[in-house]
């Protein structure tokens, strides 16, 4: 049985409330300017105007088709005071806490359905069981299979095609102090809402150059659909208070769309940096892509790499030594920050993939470093020589690493190894670097198609 989420088209918002129109005015369900600042930490700012008629005194409003995740707790009006209202707060079930909605979708058990995907396919179903507060809980008989939801589907009563679409959203309390048409600008956080980078690197044959192309990520799992007049995209870490309610669990069919030819400029912003996004694209529920970086040739620099992790007491079996492939990868030519993100690394022209490796948030002019892959022609192994307790918390111990090559040309292998406490190498047959106050390291030479031993004594004394 496929466990797939479903979201219901006249439920954009889940925890939305049903008003009657004759109850309460309606903001115009499309904005009139929305801006969205996206987090790469699941969360966004959403800022936007919407056309409302009030009433003069006391009123309620309903702001149609807020997003599920919505923050209601972060909710203001900001130009209250310019609009001649008086924002008295807000009215909306808690997320995820059933309400009427989990109610309609109770109602639903037995009946026959029909489900529109976003293919345009529409498929009639018979609604098995609900399971839960949400639509992602819906079991469907589809012919002669049970579906457990639809991604980023929509579905309405086959015997009710005229019926009109339900009203949902935030109901808003406001004292008007005149009537008339105006508009209203509102800013909440809304959850579900995140980005990521991603990132392509093309190798040249000999792997000493690569063309390296980058696209923004955004997942909208939000409940809502957005059409911002202005994006941007938020990269850094941000200390945020957890959630009143637990964050829900929905998974959408990630489609890539690409949206736009221009790329991203990014400007430093408190202590984060912002990237302003032109032309923004519609961002529907699942998965937008659109270019970071339109392509720079980079220099790339290709090495070797064995750890290994010091053990204090005798070892009696040899290890072997995972030899990693690194790359390290020019990023001037780029000439902007790079957000974190996933580097995927291609041979023969962008046609063979080998490998990949996150990145974190890096600034303008600062290489990175990824790893992609074991050597396949590499290998290494280490046993330990001897071993001597010299006191109660000092210890000396003699290692060698023999690395073999089934390459056609010499390389050279950088052998790290981690020590605890305080270390000193007494003798090796390669000189060794102190990389750290923890990581030792050996530049071994290893022949084309040949054998290379490095042996080294360590004393290491622990802190008592």
């Amino acid at each position: 049985m496929a466990r797939r989420p479903l979201i219901v088209a006249f439920a954009a918002a889940v925890f939305g409330l049903v008003l009657i129109a004759q109850e309460a005015p309606r903001a115009v369900t499309t904005p009139a300017r929305q801006e969205l600042v996206v987090t790469n930490q699941n969360l966004a700012v959403v800022v936007e105007d919407r056309i409302v008629t009030l009433p003069a005194g006391a009123t309620t409003l309903l702001w149609e088709r807020a997003p599920a995740s919505a923050r209601t707790e972060t909710w203001s009006v900001l130009n209250a005071r310019e609009a001649g209202v008086r924002w008295l707060g807000l009215v909306s079930p808690f997320p995820g806490q059933g309400g009427v909605e989990s109610e309609w979708l109770a109602g639903l058990v037995g009946k026959q359905v029909r489900v529109r995907r976003p293919n345009g396919e529409i498929a009639e179903a018979e609604v098995v069981a609900v399971y839960g507060p949400t639509p992602a809980h819906v079991l469907f008989r589809e012919g002669n299979e049970l579906v457990y939801g639809e991604p980023d589907a929509r579905i309405s009563l086959a015997s009710d095609r005229g019926a009109p679409e339900r009203a949902t959203g935030v109901r808003l309390k406001l004292e008007s102090e005149r009537a008339g048409s105006r508009t209203l600008t509102s800013r909440y956080l809304v959850g579900d809402l995140s980005w990521e980078a991603a990132y392509a690197l093309s190798l040249s044959p000999d792997e000493k150059r690569g063309r390296l192309e980058g696209f923004f990520l955004v997942d909208n799992r939000s409940g809502a659909e957005y059409a911002p007049t202005r994006l941007r995209l938020l990269a850094g870490t941000l200390r945020a208070a957890s959630p009143p309610s637990a964050p829900r669990a929905m998974a959408g069919r990630m489609e890539a769309q690409m949206a736009m030819d221009t790329v991203a400029n990014s400007i430093e912003l408190s202590e984060s940096r912002v990237y302003e996004v032109p032309n923004p694209p519609r961002l529907p529920g699942g998965r937008t892509t659109f270019p970071l970086a339109a392509g720079a040739d980079v220099a790339v620099g290709k090495r070797y790499v064995a750890r290994t992790q010091y053990w204090m007491g005798q070892m009696e079996e040899s290890q072997r030594i995972p030899v990693a492939v690194q790359y390290r990868v020019e990023t001037k030519p780029i000439e902007r920050a790079l957000p974190a993100g996933v580097v995927r690394v291609y041979v023969e022209d962008g046609r063979v993939f080998t490998g990949e490796d996150r990145i974190e948030h890096t600034a303008e002019k600062t290489d990175i470093e990824i790893e992609t892959s074991e050597s396949f022609d590499l290998s290494a192994r280490r046993r330990q020589v001897s071993f001597q307790q010299t006191s109660r918390l000092e210890s000396e111990s003699a290692y060698e690493v023999v690395i073999t090559s089934r390459k056609k040309e010499a390389v050279t292998v950088l052998v790290r190894e981690s020590f605890p406490g305080d270390w000193t190498i007494v003798e090796s047959s390669v000189p060794a670097k102190k990389l750290s106050a923890f990581v030792a390291e050996f530049a071994v030479p290893v022949p084309a198609g040949g054998e290379a031993k490095l042996t080294y004594r360590v004393r290491v004394r622990i802190r008592g």
